[in-house]
């Protein structure tokens, strides 16, 4: 699952809503780009229903992603390491 931040999400709404995804037991990683932030979550997410975040004003919008094996998939990482 991906959270897209808004532009105007400060680093204290990113670390909110991180925090409300490791609460319920999941790893997050945080990219921070030069205009919006983005929470990718690693683990289960079948139990988040992502109404629930996008509820937060400072959340752009949430994407499921059903890939596997998300971290090492060429869909995700095209090139060679």
């Amino acid at each position: 699952m991906i959270i897209v931040m808004k532009m105007t999400a400060t680093e204290k709404d990113v670390e909110k809503v991180s925090k409300m995804v490791t609460d319920k037991g999941l790893n997050v990683s945080v990219v921070n780009g030069t205009g919006q932030s983005v929470i990718g979550i690693i683990g289960d997410t079948t139990q988040i229903d992502p109404k629930a975040i996008e509820v937060d004003e400072a959340v752009d919008h949430v994407m499921r992603v059903s890939e596997p094996y998300k971290l090492a998939n060429r869909a995700f990482h095209p090139d060679d390491t």
